[in-house]
């Protein structure tokens, strides 16, 4: 079970770190901070690309078990899902280029676009998993924000990882109640 949790933590992460790489301009996005709302749902495909030496770990349960949580994850991706997010003045500036110090690997990030209102975008990872996508981000007002992703996540042939993801979000409040950044 412990195998499997990190597992899924590592997949998550580097999902995280791929979103993340490191721009050469970060202009952030002219939207306000508070409370958002955000509205999100996604697709998938494939298999995750889980490396060779952490499956040869696993139990034939402990992979059995692992095997229904990805299916299951992937099942939930697929489902709508609104979530509150507190979002400071500080998180809005730093906006990308914070989460870029926080990447690992080789990722490089190619902007296409970046303004007050839109942000897009190519990724690229190298090393023993690739993965390679794009992104665009739109602020069409300071109240309100959409974009989508999509990335592939290839370990070898037989595990490749579709993923797209839609969102749209707005904005409720300039206090954010009890709800605190980083909080879901």
């Amino acid at each position: 079970m412990r195998a499997m949790k990190m597992i899924s933590i590592g997949i998550c992460l580097g999902a995280a770190a791929l979103l993340a790489a490191r721009a050469a301009d970060n202009t952030p996005l002219k939207v306000n901070p508070g409370l958002w709302e955000i509205t999100s749902e996604g697709q998938n495909s494939g298999t995750p690309p889980i490396p060779p030496q952490a499956l040869a770990q696993l139990s034939p349960d402990q992979r059995a078990q692992m095997e229904a949580h990805f299916k299951d994850m992937m099942a939930k991706q697929a489902q709508r899902r609104v979530v509150k997010r507190c979002v400071t003045q500080q998180q809005i500036d730093e906006g990308f280029d914070k989460l870029g110090r926080m990447s690992q690997g080789q990722c490089s990030q190619t902007v296409t676009a970046s303004t007050p209102t839109l942000r897009e975008g190519q990724l690229q990872c190298t090393g023993a998993t690739t993965a390679s996508g794009t992104y665009r981000f739109e602020a069409p007002s300071p109240e309100s924000v959409n974009g989508t992703w999509n990335m592939t996540t290839t370990g070898d042939a037989s595990h490749t990882l579709n993923v797209k993801n839609t969102f749209q979000g707005r904005w409720l409040s300039a206090d954010c109640g009890t709800i605190k950044p980083g909080d879901n």
